[in-house]
This record gives structure tokens, C-alpha cells and sequence, in this order.
């Protein structure tokens, strides 16, 4: 025999009786029972848990959508004092959504961790070698404060200020709710007992290390002082004392119910006592009642009645929504369930619970402890046979590794022989090949550093019959040669272009240009100390050549308003939130700087987002750098070889 299910959801056949249970009352003052669902004097608590963002915004806005969603029969929220309540947002976050937010915490742990940040409830095993749930991150937090009708948002932000002066936590929303409640008698108004409350939407985490605060035992209880103190209200009964864990709201109704079902029954016990000593009552009083008409009795039996099932209705066991639990089966099938029988069908649901689940976390752990046994079983059988397999190929292939190991070959694999001398038509070994190498590579040095010094004193020869200013020029040339440099500065441009105007033409000062850097080539090559690429010299030798023609500062001006227009157009899109891509006049102003400058494409791309990058949101900037990665591998027609814009630089 059970009651039908779900204490707080509707019954799948209701009883005769469908309205809430009323507070009994005889006229004659023989019996009178009140019901107080809540205590009138409100007390300072402030119970915080992990925010349920979407459900949190539609009740503390009051969205159309969501008070349509409110069972009428339950309404707790009075629509006409809506008007009462306040909102605070902090001024950085207006306009954006707790899901925004929520979704920037997580980019700022990604970075500042570089860890995804845990959302989801994990199993780990805990010092006492068994598994046990750790709950996920929780970087958004809702607290309910029990308030008093002349609670002011001022009162409440110094609260919030004090608590993120102390633990770091921040508020970023402040609601205080003055519509909602409850009627003690629903067909009374004059019975509403308002709820007086305000949420507080904190944000847990530590921008500086991407974790989170963690407040312990003790800072809990310290936070509920601090709130009793900052609102002055009188401080809640500490957990310690009482036991109790916190109670959601509908857990809370259930629980007062049954506290006034006792407090009922203490009641009805007490009046039968007085009507027990109303029947010893004088015979004269039941002679004056015997004696009374009809019409009188019946008024008296019907009152009577009425007690009864008065009487029995309070015993009865109801949902929060006022109606009457009923037993599907057994004995009592379809007979109402008291209080004292629900709370023992409960406490038996509890253990059963309990019982079951500690089953199904052995059964688990078995399982997963044989699923483990058969996995590494798997993984040795496995590796065994690869070993097995291997070892058979070895054997299979060793005659030849030994001739491979042993004797030398050629480039195309062919074996080597000796040619004239005793060991004429005999394999060549590879030690006897690496000597003989070694010895070719001892000689070839020695002739080249004798080549390298008479290279060195014909460069010496041929540098002294050169001017001062040209000798100048190929020490600059060197210089920025091996600082990596792609262009001259303006002063260097300048005396290079001094030097060279010993040549009257275009033609001559272009030749001049090619002298210097061959005598730069030749110092480099002759100095045992660079080790300089010739290729990196190529962008200074072009830029040298503009400087013999005359058109250096006109590239350059150009160059640089190029590069500013670039630069321009990216942060314009990066600050556009509703850009996505670049538009067609912002992807020209880039493409019009790669196209005149000539360089590579790849690292005119990472100039552009080292410029940009500081100057665009924080937010969009990841959306700025798909943008412009999209636009440099727009010409790259899939070639894999290209190096992407370094990730290290993305966040400048």
C-alpha cells in the first residue's frame, strides 16, 4: 500500500473535496483552529547555490512567458505590487546577459589557466580510496536574503560591498521582490503574508587567476552574521545548532505543513479534553438540552458533523497545493493518507533510496573494476602478439641488416668496392668508408681555409683602394643584415644616398648599389663569425635600389599611409559587433598594403594584428583574428606549407 506519487505535483485522480484545506471554526467559540504557515517576524539569512541562469532571469524580470507559466491555483506572485520592486545591475554589464557573461568567464579561465573550465559533475576517488562526485565549476551564484519592508538597494549594496571586501566575490545583480507571498486563507486577501526578499547574482571567480573563491564552513557563517549585522535584522538559528539543512520553497511549505499538522493535532487534543469535561456537565444542563426542539437538535447534530470532518480534514495529508493525499492500493485503497502516515511512507522511500543507490554504487564500482581487469588483459594480449610480430620480422630481415649495418653503400644503394691495392674487389665497411671520408674532409678543409685566406687578403687588397663613405655603406649593409632589418631608416637612407651621389646617374647609383652588396656578401663569407642567409638580403638590396632612384620616400610615405589604412579597417571591423567578417572596402585597404609592399604575405599579416590587436575589444578580438586569418589564406589556394599568424600573439 502506497500513496499515489509526486508530493508537490498534481494527483491523477483528485478527491470530492478540491479545495485547499481552511482553517475550522464554530460559531459557538467550542472550537477554534489557526493555521500560520509562516512566522510573521522575518530573520536574516542569506542561503547562496549555483545559479540557474536562464530560469533566474525570467523570474527576477518577471517575463510575460514565465508569469503565463505560473500555475494559477498556486500563484505566489501578486502582479499589482510588481511595481515595487528594484533592480541593480553593475554599470560594466548592463545590457549583457547572465549566458554572456557566463560564456566570458569561461574564455577568461581558458586564458589564464589554459584549461577548459569544468562544468560538468565529475567522478573522482577520495582519500579514503572511494569514488565520490565533485561538482563542476560554479562561476555564477544566486543567494536569497530575507529582507525588511524598509530594506532600501542602498542597504543591500553595502551588504555586497562589505562581502566583496572581505572574500573578493562580486555582485552583479541585486533584485529585491516585494510582490510575492502567500494567503493563509486563499478566499481572505486580508490573510496575504508577503515574502519580503531580494536575489543577489554574485560572480564567484578570481579575473586575476581564472579560479574560483572558496569560501569554507566558517565564511558561510560569517557572510550570514555580516548580513544580519549590514540589514539589522535579527540573526537566523546556525545550522550547527539545529541540524537543519536549507530547505528550496516548496520543501519549505511540506515542512511547515507538517509542523502545523502537529501543532493541529496538539490543538484538537487540547479541545477534546474541553469538550470530554463539557459532557460531565450538570444534569440540569442535560435536562435543559434534553428538552430542546427539533429544529434545534438538528442545527447542533449538523454542527457536530461538521466538527468531525473538520477534525478529520486537518489530520488529512495534503500537496502544497491544497489538495488530499489518496492510497492506490492495499488496505486503504482510495482512503485519504494522514500526515503521520505520509512522513512514514517518506522516511521509508529515504531508505529504500539510500539502500538502492549504495547498491548501485557497488554494482558500478564492480563493473568498473572488471572492465578495467579486461582492458589491461586486452592491452597486454595485445602488445604480446605486436612484440611476437616484430620479433619474427627481425628474424626474417636480420641477415640483411647485418650486410646494411656492416659494409657501406652508395646514395642509390649500391654496395661499395675497393679499386687497385691489396684489397682490390672487396667490399668496402662503413668504418673503413668513414675513415676514408674523414681524411677527404680533413684535406678539403685545409684547402679551403687556405683559399679563405687569400680570399680574405685580396678583399682586404681590393676594400683599401675604396673610399671611406662606400666602406661605411657596406658596414650598414652588414649591419642591418644580420639585425634582420627589411628597410633603412631615414637617416641611414639619407648618407647612403650621400655616398652614392659620386655617381651622376640612375644607372651609375644602381651599380653602386650592387658593388656594395657584393662587398658585403664577400665580408660576411670571409668572416668565420656570420653565418648570414642570402636571401634576407634581397628586401634591403630592393630597398637600396629605390634609394639610388629616387623613389624611397615616396614608398615609403605611401608605404606607411598603406599600412595605417590597414591597421584602420581591421579595428573597425574588430569593434563592430555585428561584423563577423571584413567587408569588401576593409578587405581592399588590407590587400592594398600586402599587394605594395611585396613582401610576405604571412608576416605583413602579423605586423597588421600586432598594430590592431591592442586597439580592438577584448571581446571580439578572437573573431578579428579568424577574420584576418580567413583573408590571408584567401590567395594560399591550399597550400599547407604556409606558417598561420602564431597564436601567441593573438591576445596582444
Amino acid at each position: 500500500m502506497e500513496p499515489r506519487k509526486g508530493v508537490t505535483l498534481p494527483l491523477d485522480r483528485p478527491a470530492q473535496w478540491h479545495q485547499p484545506l481552511r482553517t475550522p471554526y464554530y460559531k459557538n467559540h467550542i472550537f477554534i483552529n489557526t493555521i500560520n504557515y509562516m512566522s510573521t517576524i522575518a530573520k536574516s539569512s542569506d542561503h547562496v547555490k549555483p545559479c540557474n541562469i536562464e530560469q533566474s532571469e525570467r523570474h527576477n524580470r518577471r517575463d510575460a512567458d514565465y508569469m503565463a507559466s505560473l500555475n494559477p491555483r498556486t500563484l505566489y506572485v501578486r502582479t499589482e505590487l510588481s511595481r515595487n520592486n528594484e533592480s541593480y545591475v553593475v554599470p560594466d554589464l548592463k545590457g549583457v546577459t547572465l549566458q554572456q557573461h557566463y560564456d566570458a568567464i569561461k574564455a577568461m579561465v581558458k586564458q589564464k589557466t589554459g584549461r577548459a573550465m569544468q562544468e560538468k559533475k565529475v567522478t573522482v576517488i577520495g582519500k579514503n580510496g572511494k569514488p565520490k562526485e565533485r561538482n563542476g565549476s560554479s562561476p555564477i551564484r544566486e543567494s536569497v536574503v530575507n529582507i525588511k519592508p524598509d530594506t532600501t538597494m542602498a542597504d543591500l549594496q553595502k551588504y555586497t560591498d562589505k562581502v566583496h571586501q572581505r572574500w573578493g566575490v562580486r555582485a552583479i545583480q541585486i533584485h529585491i521582490h516585494k510582490d510575492e507571498g502567500h494567503y493563509t486563507n486563499p478566499e481572505d486577501p486580508s490573510t496575504w503574508q508577503p515574502n519580503l526578499h531580494a536575489h543577489i547574482i554574485w560572480d564567484w571567480m578570481n579575473h586575476e587567476t581564472g579560479k574560483s573563491y572558496k569560501l569554507g564552513k566558517k565564511d558561510m557563517e560569517e557572510l550570514q552574521d555580516m548580513a544580519a549585522e549590514t540589514l539589522e535584522m535579527e540573526r537566523g538559528k546556525r545550522k550547527s545548532e539545529t541540524g537543519r539543512e536549507h530547505l528550496e520553497r516548496n520543501d519549505y511549505i511540506i515542512q511547515k505543513q507538517k509542523d502545523e499538522k502537529k501543532k493541529n493535532q496538539d490543538e484538537i487534543e487540547k479541545q477534546k479534553t474541553e469538550i470530554a469535561e463539557m459532557s460531565q456537565a450538570s444534569i440540569l444542563d442535560k435536562l435543559l438540552h434534553s428538552g430542546l426542539s427539533p429544529a434545534v437538535r438538528k442545527v447542533l447534530e449538523d454542527e457536530d458533523k461538521k466538527h468531525k470532518e473538520e477534525l478529520r480534514l486537518a489530520t488529512t495529508a495534503v500537496d502544497e497545493n491544497g489538495r488530499p493525499y489518496i492510497w492506490t492500493s492495499g488496505s486503504k485503497k482510495d482512503q485519504t493518507v494522514t500526515w503521520e502516515e505520509l512522513a512514514k511512507f517518506r522516511e521509508r522511500e529515504k531508505k529504500e533510496a539510500e539502500i538502492k543507490a549504495k547498491a548501485d554504487k557497488e554494482v558500478a564500482l564492480v563493473k568498473a573494476k572488471a572492465d578495467k581487469d579486461a582492458a589491461v588483459a586486452k592491452v597486454k594480449t595485445d602488445a604480446k602478439a605486436e612484440l611476437d610480430a616484430e620479433i619474427a620480422e627481425m628474424k626474417e630481415v636480420y641477415g640483411g641488416l647485418i650486410d646494411k649495418e656492416r659494409y657501406a653503400f652508395s646514395e642509390n644503394g649500391i654496395p661499395l668496392y675497393w679499386s687497385g691495392g691489396p684489397k682490390d674487389g672487396q667490399r668496402i665497411t662503413k668504418d673503413e668508408r668513414i675513415k676514408s671520408l674523414t681524411e677527404q674532409l680533413s684535406k678539403s678543409r685545409d684547402t679551403n681555409k687556405t683559399l679563405l685566406e687569400r680570399l680574405k687578403v685580396l678583399k682586404d687588397l681590393i676594400f683599401a683602394t675604396c673610399s671611406l663613405n662606400f666602406k661605411k655603406v657596406v658596414q650598414i649593409i652588414v649591419d642591418q643584415w644580420k639585425a634582420d632589418v627589411r628597410q633603412f631608416t631615414k637617416d641611414l637612407k639619407d648618407f647612403m644616398l650621400k655616398a652614392m651621389s659620386v655617381e651622376g646617374t640612375t644607372d651609375g647609383r644602381k651599380l653602386y648599389v650592387k658593388d656594395a652588396f657584393d662587398f658585403a656578401k664577400i665580408q660576411a663569407k670571409t668572416d668565420p663569425d656570420l653565418n648570414l642567409d642570402d636571401n634576407a638580403l634581397k628586401p634591403l638590396y630592393d630597398d637600396a635600389l629605390k634609394i639610388a632612384d629616387g623613389t624611397w620616400e615616396s614608398y615609403h610615405q605611401k608605404h606607411d599611409l598603406l599600412f595605417k589604412e590597414a591597421v584602420k579597417a581591421l579595428v573597425e571591423m574588430g569593434n563592430c559587433s555585428s561584423q563577423r567578417h571584413l567587408n569588401q572596402k576593409q578587405a581592399d585597404a588590407i590587400e592594398a598594403f600586402i599587394s605594395q609592399d611585396g613582401g610576405d604575405r604571412d608576416m605583413l599579416c602579423v605586423d597588421l594584428w600586432e598594430a590592431a590587436s591592442p586597439k580592438i575589444e577584448y571581446y571580439w578580438r578572437d573573431n578579428s583574428f579568424d577574420a584576418l586569418e580567413e583573408l590571408r589564406t584567401k590567395e594560399l589556394y591550399g597550400q599547407n606549407n604556409k606558417v598561420s599568424i602564431s597564436h601567441s600573439s593573438k591576445h596582444i
